[in-house]
């Protein structure tokens, strides 16, 4: 077959992009092609196929038009966009790192669309394994290195991803896939429980509290930002992990963030029963006075 025959032939006009069955070696959704200002480039994402290329093309006159204006900013308008979103948060007395722009990388399938391989079981026995229920989760699947992709949400939009490895011969076990500053947030309650990773947040938020996964080492300025608008926070990171429990419990109290450190017998996305049975009351305890989280606006 004549691969760039089949590319012109799906007729791309710029900017648009086509997700399909790999002409090459037949796999579902695992085959895209894109139209990049005037330059064609396709690749098929399954390991076992090296189907890539790439061509220049003429842009139509219509599409030079609309990309020249697209470029245009109104940068009057994109500094007033920014005082009414509050940034850089200057009534604030910590420094917090702006937003950047995430784009889901090609080879990251949504779950429900996957269907080659059986990676839909796999990715549904991982998640019952740990009493979550998969299509809730808004999944992704990493067609390159195989692993079960959890998308990072701020007000609906993806600014974010982290992969964990199906295999464990797949390193890292943990992937991040964008630079999101404010960790990974589960649920809408006012009292938020934060945790070593998404599946742990995700194993919160089933139990009826609010689940925060730092995604990384240390706790930054985003982080404490986005935990003052929680009523109250539970500090309950891995038992082997009690001074950094302290440090952050102290840490987010000296920010006025009304704080508490938990110290779990276990990893709380094995739900161990007694670690479970104490949080739920907490979460009961807490309900007696506070319901659902109202978002800051």
């Amino acid at each position: 077959m004549n691969i760039l025959s089949y590319v012109e032939d799906l007729d791309l006009s710029d900017g648009q992009k086509h997700r399909g069955k790999c002409p090459e070696c037949g796999r579902s959704n695992t085959f895209t092609a894109t139209n990049q200002m005037g330059k064609l480039v396709w690749n098929c994402y399954a390991n076992s196929c090296s189907l890539s290329g790439a061509k220049n093309i003429l842009m139509s006159v219509d599409e030079i038009r609309k990309r020249m204006k697209d470029f245009k900013i109104d940068n009057e308008l994109a500094l007033d966009h920014l005082e009414k979103a509050n940034y850089p948060y200057k009534d604030k007395k910590i420094n917090v790192k702006l937003p950047e722009v995430f784009v889901m990388p090609e080879y990251l399938v949504p779950y429900t669309a996957y269907d080659g391989n059986s990676n839909d079981a796999l990715i549904y026995e991982f998640c019952d394994g740990y009493g979550l229920w998969a299509a809730d989760l808004d999944l992704y699947y990493d067609i390159k290195e195989d692993r079960i992709v959890f998308s990072v949400q701020d007000n609906g939009v993806i600014v974010d991803a982290v992969g964990r490895a199906l295999d464990d011969s797949v390193v890292p076990k943990w992937k991040r896939y964008g630079t999101y500053a404010e960790g990974f947030i589960r649920g809408q309650h006012q009292l938020a429980i934060v945790v070593e990773d998404v599946v742990s947040a995700c194993v919160i938020e089933t139990l009826g509290a609010t689940g925060v996964a730092i995604l990384g080492t240390t706790l930054n300025a985003n982080h404490i930002e986005a935990l003052r608008g929680f009523k109250r926070v539970i500090v309950a990171l891995d038992p082997d992990a009690a001074e950094k429990t302290i440090a952050y419990t102290k840490m987010l109290r000296a920010n006025g963030v009304h704080t508490l450190a938990l110290k779990l017998l276990d990893d709380i996305k094995y739900r161990r029963e007694e670690d479970i049975a104490f949080i739920t009351n907490t979460i009961k305890e807490f309900n007696g006075t506070f319901t659902t989280k109202e978002f800051a606006k």
